[in-house]
């Protein structure tokens, strides 16, 4: 074992863990208090923890959310003096999970320090494991920089799409505030995520699928909370724990996302078999589009991206040169429909139920066609050739 590790701190602190930390399995990489070049030296040095203590907790905080969210390879670890529940329930709120008294001894720092990094990478490799532990089993976010784009849309619709080619299909809503999955599809919601991680803050698959509700379609629905308020309460470490734990009963999971990088979110897109990043066509959309696919591809790169425009609608920007506005290759484009929209919300049925034989419902189609194809074995697409070639009738 060999735990890399970074300390952001003033000098006297700086000086105090570097010596605490004297044992042949950590390897110190790297020192610094400088707040603008933590990330880059985190780029370049890889460590496994990043030790962050200041007596400035605005620093302390600011710090600990930019590792959070921008370099979730390496796992923030803060260490406080004051060591009360304010300061605490604030750096939890940056999404930081381990917190140390700059009062621990030497040799608890270093059993702590080891005893993290052994979590950590046990839940990285569970979390690259179960993308290809079964071909069948792919979890897709839907997300976007922008509301108003269409993202519950187009999570609805191709969880539909995907269930009428006969796979188990579940939605996630986790824009826990203002998520409306469950109003699109017109389900009832008595229970959801809200209710689930009251009754069992750290579930199992079985308990999940009881607060479950299935649409007409087949596709099964955790729902967003009832009211905003419920959302202080979910944490992005719950969410991924759900992820995991059902995605071994379904061949798809489709996770319809709040907007923007909250720590939900990332733990969204580190267990994403595929990222649908949904735009607009429309000048100030675009503009936070391209600043996002720059956060995005820093965090998992380009290979689980997909990008679409969500409304396909007549606007300055003609949709060939949405591609070349954002530098990123267009997946698809979604034609946008305001008479079908429009009766798809009234009467509570997703625009591939109401319209199935619509330019947008053969969109969502060929999607549907497209990543459940990526996912065929080889030896079974092989068996279907082989099956039709031999399975004409002779004429």
């Amino acid at each position: 074992m060999e735990v890399r590790v970074l300390i952001f701190a003033d000098e006297a602190t700086s000086q105090k863990l570097y010596t605490m930390l004297k044992d042949d399995d950590i390897r110190i990489v790297y020192r610094l208090y400088d707040e603008n070049e933590v990330l880059d030296q985190i780029s370049k040095t890889r460590p496994d923890i990043v030790l962050v203590s200041s007596n400035n907790t605005n620093l302390l905080l600011r710090v600990c959310q930019q590792i959070y969210l921008l370099r979730p390879r390496s796992t923030p670890v803060a260490i406080i003096d004051d060591y009360n529940q304010e300061i605490i329930g604030k750096i939890i709120q940056t999404g930081v999970n381990y917190i140390l008294p700059l009062q621990i001894d030497n040799y608890t720092l270093v059993a702590q320090l080891k005893g993290i990094y052994t979590n950590e990478s046990t839940r990285l490799m569970a979390l690259e494991s179960t993308s290809i532990t079964n071909w069948k089993s792919k979890v897709i976010t839907v997300f976007s920089s922008k509301g108003g784009v269409g993202c519950t849309t187009v999570a609805t619709n191709l969880a539909i799409k995907l269930a009428q080619k006969k796979r188990k299909v579940a939605i996630l809503d986790f824009d826990v505030e203002f998520g409306e999955v469950a109003f699109i599809m017109r389900v009832d919601t008595k229970n959801t995520i809200a209710e689930l991680l009251q009754e069992q803050p750290s579930p199992n698959a079985d308990a999940i699928r009881k607060y479950m509700v299935v649409h007409s379609s087949g596709v099964n629905i955790l729902a967003a909370p009832s009211s905003p308020e419920y959302a202080e309460h979910i944490s992005a470490s719950q969410t991924e724990k759900i992820i995991s734990a059902i995605r071994t009963h379904y061949d798809y999971v489709i996770v319809d996302t709040s907007v923007g990088f909250n720590g939900i979110n990332l733990s969204c897109f580190d267990a994403s078999s595929m990222i649908l990043y949904v735009t607009g066509m429309d000048l100030a959309t675009l503009r936070r589009t391209k600043m996002g696919l720059s956060i995005l591809n820093s965090l998992v790169g380009n290979e689980k991206i997909h990008l679409l425009v969500g409304k396909e609608e007549p606007s300055r920007v003609k949709i060939r040169d949405v591609s070349r506005a954002l530098e990123f290759p267009l997946w698809k484009s979604i034609p946008f429909d305001q008479k079908l929209a429009l009766e798809a919300i009234n009467q509570g049925r997703p625009m591939v139920l109401e319209s199935p034989l619509s330019k947008v419902s053969r969109v969502y189609q060929d999607m549907a066609n497209e990543i459940d194809e990526s996912d065929t074995p080889k030896e079974e697409k092989e068996k279907a050739v082989g099956f039709n070639l031999f399975s004409r009738k002779k004429v």
